[in-house]
């Protein structure tokens, strides 16, 4: 059974265009390249010509230039006037992209977005959230990846249309376009991709690896001379490093019958690793060469920008030995002065060939990265910068098969092209060749590596992609690969299974190729109808399993993807039918994955869809069933909790209802059935009890003390409402309880427990839901208003600080506001543990789950710990909040001054505090070793732990 013609077959859909247009949409640097169809005669060569891209440079001044900076810049009020920033195209422009944007944004980071590309592939974060420009409150002036990524394009679309679309069908809109993407982009940064595509009206699409499309302009260059240059045999290496990502990939080159065919086998991880990390590490230096001047982050951007302009110029220019620094002062310590400073040629040399070039033995591998927190991150740039160990951990794990095997091997390589901005200068593919030469000798080898070049390496991979535009359409010598994944589906199976083990069908082998559908037929499933379903996704860049075989995958040695989740609509929604159904996958002629769901005894079919907001930072998530470090609680125990919770909220008729019980009897009686504190309760039984939950919701409406009862117990079954697949789900079925209110609003213990439900599960919830709770709730507490109401319940005004403390997206001077309001209150009350939990946290320099641009600034957290110190006692609570308002971070953005620090902590340790409360003022603290009880107001359900991961 083949699948429905989506939007993602369109590539394929005969449609005819004038140009093919290929799309190099680069972190740093765009560019664009074309071939007009119309003047390419049967069986000739195309010419591929560069599009030079109209962009604004500078106020009032526009050019038309080969390369468009992959740089948004969100214009200011004062920047929108008169003719300073007019497009042709656009006459009163909110932003502008390109060459200006790059340039004004290195002075306002504030209002830039950069790297936007490399946050498509970011699976710690919302990446269709408006999460740009990172760090900055600013949600009328941002965007998210996948919206940046749409309006470089659409900036493409408009120059292309201004220059050569004055005929109908000579429109962008109308052509065949090939846009690139790193060889190691995963499922769902394609889909971002394509979606962002989409969005700016590309309707005829492919997808193309960079390196292949590298590989495809220098096969274009050198046609009449390919089997001069290459041999049968020989092993192509593409070393493809540009402004944000290192992709490695390997072609084999093979003769047979005198013609030439050429295949993509290998590609190597995604690294998050370029010439940015030089600009941020020669940054980093001339910072820390300033001694203790803390810079703003106005200020780090500038220098970031000098450094790389600097960096670029000592590095093409024979004799320059040093270039001044300058940057504007701003802040007390500076007293508006400017900082002087210079970036010199052994700087930028020391920084590029010890830190990112070192010579290293061929079986040096760069260690396996670890990371921390239930929090999200800024981009996670590799933390191994020398991009020598990581070539050879992907030559050894080309050969060996194996992501992390020790096996003494490695992929020989005949030859090497060289692609992206970072090998511009000459030295820096010496030293490749240097420390590749190397490896080939202590491997028993003595042959040169050929290098191949293309002549304008700034244009290449468009015009690769053009080209394989061309070859597409008309045919011509083809890289032939398929999947660079191979992708399998998790299954249950009935023994023990170690940890570090998972059991998995493969459903797509490595080499599929681009339009294949294959189905799962010897592989049933019986899901239940009308509500959500998941399945998790794994992959592998080395494995070569068949399809449909069944094997044990090690954790460390795969990707696991975003939850795919469908919610199979069957007949009426009520009912919840099972349902046999196979798996089917599709890898579409645009390059994406596409997953069905196909009912084996109707003709139903759905698409399981990736589940792209995370669910835990740092790209962890947990899974439904248990592990062996969790409390084991047997089937048979749960189903009869669940009943337990049915006789309290079902009607007397209901089939699965059992003895009725109090509501006040519940939770005793429920730790009586599972035989363990609340406390301790896994985190995969407490979502089942939550899923009966919403199953018997309407229980509540019958009683006050039920509603109380029902609202308590879902948010702690619910809590901290994400980490596991299907928590987006059960979001939304928490939000329609939302929206339908309280069925005894006046009840006041329905009123505490509704405040305690929202706090517990914040987390779960998107910033636009949390506003909506900020803006109800500072309302009932008469903030912002000339006359409060009558006075509230003590209990219930408590419980609503710390709800309103708990919403961490809420934009830093919302945050702000209610730490003032705080901070009165507590001069009536100084010793109240609520509102000091709440200050606490509403300042913390370390959020539990929330975006680090929505933390309160450093001056305001100074601010407010002085107002504590003033208090009339400093409890342990206070003390507490001020350990949380001063914690380390290492982060210049969020740290308090150093030296304001180091005060605070003399006081505490003269008056006896206890070591563990000042802790996190002495030393950075990963949330791992935080108490996250204190932080987040009660225990985390067990099986959520605040631990480290391997990535």
């Amino acid at each position: 059974m083949s699948p429905p013609k989506t939007l993602h077959q369109s590539a394929s859909n005969g449609m005819a265009s004038h140009y093919v247009i290929g799309i190099d949409l680069g972190t740093t640097n765009t560019a664009v390249a074309y071939i007009d169809t119309r003047t390419v005669l049967e069986g000739d060569l195309p010419q591929v010509i560069p599009f030079e891209l109209l962009q604004l440079v500078a106020e009032g001044e526009i050019e038309a230039r080969a390369i468009l900076p992959s740089f948004l810049y969100f214009l200011g009020d004062h920047e929108r006037v008169a003719d300073a920033v007019r497009l042709p195209w656009e006459q009163e422009p909110a932003y502008v992209t390109g060459t200006f944007a790059r340039d004004q944004g290195a002075l306002v980071p504030g209002q830039l977005v950069a790297s936007a590309k490399s946050w498509l592939c970011h699976d710690a974060v919302d990446r269709t959230a408006k999460i740009l420009p990172w760090g900055v409150d600013q949600p009328q002036q941002s965007c998210s990846p996948v919206e940046a990524s749409a309006r470089y394009l659409a900036h493409i679309r408009e120059a292309w249309n201004d220059a050569m679309g004055k005929e109908e069908g000579d429109r962008f809109e109308q052509q065949h376009i090939v846009l690139t993407v790193p060889a190691s982009f995963d499922a769902e940064a394609r889909e971002l991709t394509v979606q962002a595509a989409h969005d700016a009206g590309i309707v005829q699409l492919t997808l193309l690896e960079e390196p292949q499309a590298a590989f495809y302009a220098w096969s274009l260059s050198h046609h009449t001379a390919l089997k001069r240059e290459l041999d049968d045999g020989d092993l192509v290496l593409i070393c493809d490093v540009g402004g944000g990502t290192t992709d490695l990939s390997l072609i084999r080159v093979q003769i047979v019958d005198d013609e030439m065919t050429f295949e993509r086998t290998a590609i190597g991880e995604h690294i998050l690793l370029g010439g940015d990390n030089v600009d941020l590490a020669l940054a980093h230096r001339l910072e820390a060469a300033l001694g203790e001047t803390n810079l703003s982050l106005r200020q780090r951007q500038a220098l970031r920008r000098q450094c790389c302009a600097a960096k670029e110029q000592l590095l093409s220019q024979p004799g320059l030995e040093q270039l001044p620094i300058r940057l504007l002062g701003s802040g007390r310590s500076l007293v508006g002065g400017t900082l002087s400073m210079e970036l010199t040629h052994e700087d930028v040399m020391a920084t590029l060939l010890d830190g990112f070039l070192p010579q290293t033995a061929w079986d040096d591998y760069p260690e396996r990265e670890r990371r921390v927190g239930l929090r999200e991150l800024g981009l996670p740039y590799a933390s191994e910068p020398a991009i020598t160990k990581h070539l050879a951990y992907f030559l050894r794990a080309a050969a060996t098969g194996q992501a992390d095997a020790k096996a003494p091997d490695m992929m020989c390589p005949n030859a090497i092209l060289f692609n992206g901005g970072f090998f511009t200068p000459e030295l820096v593919r010496e030293r490749i060749l240097e420390a590749m030469t190397g490896w080939l000798r202590d491997k028993g080898g003595n042959r040169e590596l050929k290098v191949l070049q293309n002549a304008i390496p700034e244009t290449a991979v468009a015009v690769g992609a053009a080209y394989y535009g061309h070859v597409r359409r008309s045919g011509g010598l083809r890289i032939h690969g398929g999947s660079a994944r191979a992708y399998y589906m998790g299954v249950q199976m009935g023994h023990e299974q170690l940890d570090d083990q998972i059991p998995a069908v493969c459903v797509l082998p490595r080499g599929t190729e681009e339009g294949t559908t294959l189905d799962l037929a010897n592989r049933a499933f019986t899901v239940l109808t009308n509500q959500p379903v998941t399945f998790t996704l794994y992959s592998s860049i080395v494995r070569q399993d068949a399809h449909a075989d069944v094997v044990t995958l090690q954790a460390e040695d795969v990707h696991r993807h975003a939850p795919l989740i469908a919610e199979l609509r069957f007949g009426k929604r009520s009912r919840k039918v099972e349902l046999p159904v196979q798996l089917s996958a599709h890898y579409s002629e645009v390059g994406t994955l596409e997953i069905w769901c196909e009912s084996q005894t109707t003709e139903h079919r759905w698409r399981l869809q990736f589940q792209l907001r995370a669910a835990l930072t740092d790209g962890r998530s947990v899974a439904d069933t248990p592990d062996t470090t969790q409390t084991k609680i047997p089937e048979k125990t749960l189903q009869q909790a669940e009943r337990q919770i049915r006789a309290v909220f079902s009607s007397p008729s209901h089939p699965g209802r059992g003895e009725p019980l109090a509501p006040e009897e519940l939770f005793g009686q429920l730790e009586s059935t599972l035989g363990y504190d609340r406390d301790v309760w896994p985190v995969y039984a407490i979502r089942k009890l939550c899923d009966v939950l919403i199953e018997v919701a309407d229980g509540r409406k019958k009683s006050a003390p039920l509603e109380a009862r029902w609202l308590n117990m879902f948010g702690f079954c619910l809590r901290p409402g994400f980490s596991v697949e299907l928590d987006e789900w059960r979001i939304k079925q928490a939000r329609i309880i939302y929206h339908n209110g309280l069925s005894y609003p006046k009840n006041v213990d329905c009123q505490v427990q509704w405040a305690v439900l929202w706090r517990r599960i914040a987390g779960g919830l998107s910033a636009g839901q949390q506003h909506d709770l900020y803006q109800r709730h500072r309302s009932v507490l008469g903030l912002g208003s000339k006359k409060r109401g009558k006075r509230l319940n003590g209990h219930l005004e408590r419980e609503i600080w710390r709800l309103l403390a708990s919403l961490e997206r809420l934009p830093g001077p919302d945050r702000v506001s209610l730490g003032q309001e705080l901070l009165n209150k507590l001069q009536e009350h100084p010793k109240d543990k609520s509102y000091l939990w709440a200050i606490g946290r509403l300042g913390a320099r370390i959020p539990f789950f929330g975006p680090l641009n929505c933390v309160i600034p450093a001056e305001t957290a100074a601010a407010w710990i002085e107002t504590l110190f003033e208090l009339p006692v400093l409890t342990p609570d206070v003390v507490s909040a001020i350990a949380q308002l001063g914690a380390k971070t290492d982060d210049p953005a969020r740290d308090i001054a150093e030296a304001f620090r180091a005060d605070i902590l003399h006081q505490l340790e003269h008056l006896g505090h206890a070591d563990h409360l000042l802790q996190s003022l002495r030393e950075f603290m990963p949330p791992a070793r935080i108490d996250a009880a204190k932080v987040f107001g009660e225990s985390l359900p067990t099986g959520l732990r605040l631990v480290e991961s391997a990535e």
